[in-house]
C-alpha cells in the first residue's frame, strides 16, 4: 500500500501535530509541501483536495482527512498498535478531545489571531494581544494537574497543544517562574527521539520568522484591540463504570448559559437524543463561573460542563457532545463509528473550536465583558471570512453528507448567533442559508437555539450601547 499523502508546511504548528503522531506511531508519509506564503493552497487543484484551502491535509489512498485534530485521531485510529495516544476508555477519550479543541479554539485561535495580523503588514504586538496569549499559558498551566496535557501518559492531545505552544512562546515569552507546569511538560516532550525532527527546529524557525516579519513591518503600527476573552474549552474530571444503561441512570446534569452557543450545542444534542437533562445556570455575567465552587469542578472555569451520575465531569462542549452520543446514543447515527466519516466530523468540530466559535467570541466578548464601545471592522471581516469557508464546505445538504450529525449541531449554535447580529446574505452564501434553513426545521430548534441566539445578539446590543454611552 502506498504511503499516505500528507500536505504540509514545516512551519505550520498543526502540520507539526501530524508530523509528531506520525512519528510516535511509526508512520511515514509522503510529504508534499504546501507553500502558504506563496499561494499553493489557492491553487484549483488543491482547492478540489480542500475547499477551505487549509493545511494540513491527509490522503490515505483516496480517503481525504483535512483538519490536523481529525487527522490525528484517524492516523491512531487507523495504525496505532494500541489506543495509548487516542485512549477508547470513554472518559479517557473524552479528556483528550476536551484537550483537542482547547488547543484548537484557545491556543492555536489565539496564536492565528495574533500571527495572521503580523503576517499582513503588523509590525507590533499590543500588549492586549500579548496578555490574551498569556491567558492561554495560564489555562494551560491550570490544566497541567498530570504529567501530560490529559493524564499521566502521553497522548495527542500533548502533540497538538506542543505544536503551537513551541512556536508562539518564541513570540510571546513565558516566564520559567509563572509557569513551572507548562516547562516541565515541555521538558518532558522534549525528551522523545523524534520531538527535535519533528517540531523544536521548525517551531524555532517559525518562531524566528515571525519576529523578522514585525521587524520588517515596525513602520506599520495596528489598530489596538481588546482581544481579551473567556474560553470555552476543557477538559475532564473524574472516571468511573460506563457500562450502566440509560434507563439505569439520573439525569445528567448540565451547568450552562442559554446565551451561549457551546451550551445550546450540547441541549441540541441532548434534544436529539431524546436525552433529559438537569440544567443548572451560571450567569456568566455575574461571574458564577469564577466562584471557587464552579472553578474546582472546572479549573479553565468554562461553561457548559455536565456531571454524569456516575461523577464524570466532562467539559467542553465538543468533548461533551461525543461523550453523551457515544454513551447515551441509540444508534451511531450522530456520529458514526466508521473511522472516515468520524474523521470528516471531527474535523468540522474542531472548525467550530477554532474557526466559528473563536471568531464569535473575538469579537463579543470585548464588548459584552469588558465595556469595549468598537466593533473593529477586521473582526467582523474575519466573521464573514467563515460564513464563506463554511459555505464553501456544504457540498451535501448536512456538513457531512446527507444526514444530520454532530458537526451540524455543533457549527449550528455558532452560526445561529452570528445570524443573529450578522444576516447571512442569501445570495453570497446560498448553502449555508440552506442548511441553516434546513436545521431550523428541527422540532426543537427554536426552542433550544434559535431563542437563545436572539437573546445574545439582544444584549450584545445593549451592552454597546451602554459601553458607546460610557465612552
Amino acid at each position: 500500500m502506498a504511503k499516505p499523502i500528507f500536505y504540509t508546511l514545516h512551519l505550520s504548528p498543526p502540520c507539526r501535530a501530524v508530523q509528531l503522531t506520525a512519528k510516535a506511531l511509526g508512520v511515514e508519509l509522503d510529504h508534499q509541501v504546501v507553500n502558504l506564503l506563496t499561494g499553493d493552497h489557492l491553487k484549483p487543484d488543491f482547492l478540489k483536495i480542500n475547499p477551505q484551502h487549509t493545511i494540513p491535509v491527509l490522503d490515505d489512498n483516496g480517503v481525504i482527512v483535512p483538519e490536523s485534530h481529525a487527522i490525528v485521531i484517524y492516523l491512531v485510529s487507523k495504525y496505532g498498535e494500541d489506543d495509548s495516544l487516542y485512549p477508547k476508555d470513554l472518559a479517557q477519550q473524552a479528556k483528550v478531545n476536551a484537550a483537542l479543541h482547547f488547543e484548537s479554539g484557545v491556543l492555536f485561535a489565539r496564536t492565528r489571531f495574533l500571527f495572521e495580523a503580523i503576517f499582513t503588514g503588523c509590525g507590533e504586538i499590543h500588549p492586549e494581544k500579548a496578555e490574551y496569549i498569556k491567558k492561554a499559558y495560564q489555562l494551560l498551566e491550570d490544566t497541567l494537574v498530570d504529567d501530560y496535557v490529559a493524564g499521566t501518559t502521553l497522548t495527542i492531545a500533548d502533540l497538538s497543544c506542543i505544536s503551537t505552544i513551541a512556536s508562539v512562546m518564541g513570540v510571546v515569552p513565558m516566564e520559567r517562574s509563572q509557569y513551572p507546569k507548562i516547562y516541565a511538560w515541555i521538558d518532558r516532550l522534549k525528551e522523545l527521539p523524534y520531538y527535535e525532527e519533528a517540531n523544536g527546529a521548525s517551531a524555532a524557525e517559525h518562531s524566528q520568522l515571525i519576529l523578522n516579519i514585525m521587524k520588517r513591518n515596525a513602520a506599520n503600527p495596528c489598530s489596538r484591540t481588546n482581544d481579551q476573552f473567556v474560553s470555552s474549552s476543557g477538559q475532564v474530571n473524574n472516571s468511573s463504570n460506563y457500562a450502566a444503561k440509560k434507563a439505569k441512570m439520573g439525569k445528567v446534569v448540565l451547568y450552562t448559559a442559554k446565551l451561549s452557543p457551546p451550551g445550546r450545542s450540547v441541549e441540541l444534542t441532548a434534544k436529539a437524543l431524546g436525552l433529559e437533562l438537569e440544567i443548572k445556570p451560571i450567569n456568566l455575567i455575574a461571574g458564577d463561573h469564577l466562584k471557587p465552587e464552579f472553578v474546582k469542578m472546572n479549573p479553565q472555569h468554562t461553561i457548559p460542563l455536565i456531571i454524569d451520575d456516575d461523577g464524570t465531569t466532562v467539559y467542553d462542549s465538543h468533548a461533551i457532545i461525543i461523550y453523551l452520543t457515544t454513551k447515551y446514543g441509540k444508534d451511531d447515527s450522530l456520529y458514526p463509528s466508521d473511522i472516515v466519516t468520524r474523521a470528516k466530523i471531527n474535523s468540522a468540530l474542531h472548525f467550530d473550536s477554532g474557526v466559528l466559535f473563536a471568531r464569535l467570541r473575538f469579537y463579543l466578548e470585548p464588548i459584552l465583558y469588558y465595556g469595549s464601545a468598537e466593533t473593529p471592522q477586521d473582526k467582523i471581516d474575519y466573521l464573514y471570512k467563515a460564513y464563506g469557508l463554511l459555505n464553501d464546505t456544504l457540498v451535501d445538504d448536512y456538513i457531512v453528507g446527507n444526514k444530520l450529525t454532530l458537526a451540524d449541531l455543533s457549527c449550528v449554535a455558532s452560526i445561529a448567533s452570528f445570524h443573529a447580529i450578522f444576516p447571512i446574505d442569501k445570495s453570497k452564501y446560498p448553502k449555508l442559508a440552506a442548511w441553516v434553513e434546513r436545521l431550523s426545521k428541527l422540532p426543537y430548534y427554536k426552542k433550544t437555539n434559535q431563542e437563545g441566539a436572539e437573546e445574545l445578539a439582544a444584549l450584545y446590543r445593549v451592552k454597546l450601547e451602554e459601553n458607546r454611552q460610557k465612552a
